[in-house]
């Protein structure tokens, strides 16, 4: 499930580059301090990580680069949330809909609509879907020796690796269905390319992670987790959310 939030201002909207930490910020001050709290601090335990299940789009809306390095919205902007949990979007909505003016990076902004997305029947979708990102996907390991994190891309081996074992606990987490090994692909649909790569920081981490078009060939059933909780890791800063933009075919191609 999903909602889409537009917002407008009074003057062109002029952010850091760097805003995710602050869109999760308003995302958590409008919903309750007890959901808020369990989120943040434990989220939904699995072999001692956790998984908050939700995930958001970057702002999208017509933009320009400044020269101090900041973007500027030039009209209203309209940001995607998405989960499998109803109550986060439910609170979430109502949270937002009961005070419609936000501060944003310094920036006033105001609620101008709240859309609930329609529901995609999964059942009746094909296991070759084309996604595009709407904030960038991200797989990585830690080595435990040294405590180097490796960021990989869509073209590595290992990216399909971890993206496959992240979507199945998720999965699992939701469902109690363990669906471990079944066929679940990203596939990139053009050659590398580094513009696509997306390096930001949060709170300090350095996260890399990229956005492009793709194909997801697989479970459908793992195909709505992740589209539902988003694609890859650190969902919850603003990462993995994608839209389906390609119905695909019945059958692996």
């Amino acid at each position: 499930m999903r909602i889409k939030f537009r917002f407008s201002s009074d003057e062109p909207i002029v952010i850091p580059v760097q805003y995710n930490h602050a869109l999760q910020s308003m995302l958590y001050n409008n919903i309750s301090p007890e959901l808020a709290d369990f989120l943040h601090d434990q989220g939904f335990l699995l072999n001692g990580r956790s998984f908050k299940l939700f995930t958001f789009s970057r702002l999208r809306g017509p933009f320009k680069m400044r020269d101090d390095g900041k973007i500027e919205f030039t009209s209203s902007v309209e940001l995607t949330v998405a989960s499998p949990i109803e109550r986060f979007l439910r609170e979430l909505s109502e949270g937002m809909m009961q005070r419609t003016h936000f501060v944003l990076l310094k920036q006033d902004i105001f609620l101008e609509s709240v859309r609930v997305c329609p529901e995609i029947n999964f059942e009746a979708l094909g296991d070759d879907v084309k996604v595009k990102m709407l904030s960038p996907v991200v797989a990585y390991r830690t080595h435990k020796d040294s405590g180097k994190t490796i960021y990989y891309s869509p073209w590595d081996e290992a990216f399909n690796e971890l993206i496959r074992e992240n979507v199945e606990k998720k999965h699992f987490l939701l469902t109690g269905e363990r669906l471990e090994n079944l066929e679940f692909k990203i596939i990139p649909t053009r050659p590398r390319d580094r513009r696509y790569c997306k390096i930001l920081n949060y709170k300090g981490t350095v996260i890399k992670g990229w956005l492009g078009i793709y194909r997801l060939q697989g479970d459908k059933r793992l195909i709505k987790t992740a589209y539902d909780s988003g694609l890859g890791s650190k969902n919850p800063q603003g990462f993995g959310c994608f839209e389906i933009i390609d119905e695909g075919r019945k059958g692996l191609a």
